[in-house]
């Protein structure tokens, strides 16, 4: 399956000094844990093994219309993520290592799961979509190297780039 990812710069050095990378659930925060928890039993229930890590999250398609990056990247990663630094990769998994839900729902199925909604109480995992504007999201036990087709830095839009360079705490995040 063709995938797409956005990734922090110590990912790919992970990648490329071992050949493969694991999300940490250290990275997660914890009132989220529980949902991401489920979402991995899961994906280990389907044959997909996570090991003791969280999925990594994918979108489907090949990553080239810009305007579909670029409006996810600016929805999903606050400033300090972007003066950080983020890489874009585009990737070629197994269709059997993937999990492909709707994005709408698992954010309801989320919200419940840290109780900030009253339901759904049971994730639909089917990946059928709700609405014209849900999307598929695509998860992955892990990212390794012979599945990374292209990789390259993805630097941030112009205005969160002034953003970065007007906050001096958001510089120290680039360095």
């Amino acid at each position: 399956m063709r995938l797409w990812t956005l990734q922090a710069p110590e990912v790919i050095a992970a990648v490329r000094a071992n050949g493969s990378y694991r999300a940490s659930w250290e990275l997660i925060s914890p009132n989220l844990r529980p949902g991401f928890g489920i979402l991995a039993a899961e994906m280990a229930r389907r044959g997909i093994d996570c090991g003791d890590a969280p999925p990594v999250w994918c979108w489907p398609g090949r990553g080239l219309r810009r305007s579909v990056v670029r409006r996810t990247a600016n929805s999903l990663l606050g400033d300090h993520e972007w003066a950080h630094g983020r890489w874009l990769l585009k990737l070629d998994v197994p269709d059997e290592l993937t999990l492909a839900t709707s994005y709408a729902v698992w954010n309801d199925y989320l919200g419940y799961t840290c109780g900030f909604l009253d339901g759904p109480e049971q994730m639909d995992w089917t990946g059928r979509l709700t609405s014209e504007w849900d999307e598929l999201q695509v998860t992955i036990p892990e990212l390794r190297r012979e599945w990374i087709v292209r990789a390259k830095p993805y630097p941030p839009d112009a205005d969160t780039a002034a953003r970065i360079a007007a906050d001096p705490l958001l510089r120290e995040f680039g360095k």
